[in-house]
């Protein structure tokens, strides 16, 4: 049976942690939206250069190119068995995903979304200083942040409004340390998999 899981929450909650714990536990790829797109960009592949504009903007790359690098890999792992952080964005994203893997006769099983609050996300960014800053991120000036930040409030209820009710959104409080977090998570998919 495969497992295909999404993680979601505001820039700088946590998901790529728990991504990376999760596709270790479960054995699972692990894709990050942000990640795909910065590989695009240093093979400087036509995607990679047109999505950096948008990134060194602190802009959200259009759809279609968000679409095309996402499902290029999603297509050498046959579709399945991932875990996939910052993605979808968007109401558009997550319905276009549910039918790409419908279309690939693969099961959306689980969206995750981390709820942190924005102070929170503050005090990590502060405890963790300007040394962790990640050198090949051109998005991390405060102006990039602020504005993913108000992408994500705009965006993020609308998605969970949707997948609420067909039973495939996870919501667990990431305002506490990795571990319970993991732990609460990890129940979830336990439950998923005797499913």
């Amino acid at each position: 049976m495969s497992l295909n899981i999404f993680i979601i929450g505001p820039s700088g909650c946590g998901k790529s942690t728990q991504a990376k714990l999760i596709a270790e536990k479960y054995g699972l790829t692990h894709l990050s939206m942000g990640q795909l797109l910065r590989n695009e960009i240093a093979l400087g592949s036509p995607e990679g250069l047109e999505a950096k504009d948008y990134l060194d903007n602190g802009k959200l790359v259009p759809e279609e190119l968000s679409y095309k690098v996402l499902t290029n890999s999603l297509n050498k792992i046959n579709n399945q068995d991932f875990i996939i952080d910052g993605f979808p964005r968007t109401i558009f994203q997550g319905q276009f995903i549910e039918g790409y893997l419908n279309n690939a006769n693969q099961p959306l099983d689980l969206i995750i979304h981390l709820d942190v609050t924005f102070e929170e996300i503050q005090t990590r960014r502060a405890a963790r200083g300007v040394e962790f800053q990640d050198a090949s991120r051109t998005d991390s000036t405060p102006e990039a942040i602020a504005s993913r930040q108000k992408f994500y409030d705009d965006n993020n209820g609308l998605i969970m409004n949707y997948f609420q009710p067909k039973n495939l959104l996870f919501r667990v409080d990431g305002n506490r340390p990795i571990e319970p977090i993991f732990q609460d998570i990890c129940q979830q998919v336990n439950s998923l998999l005797k499913n």
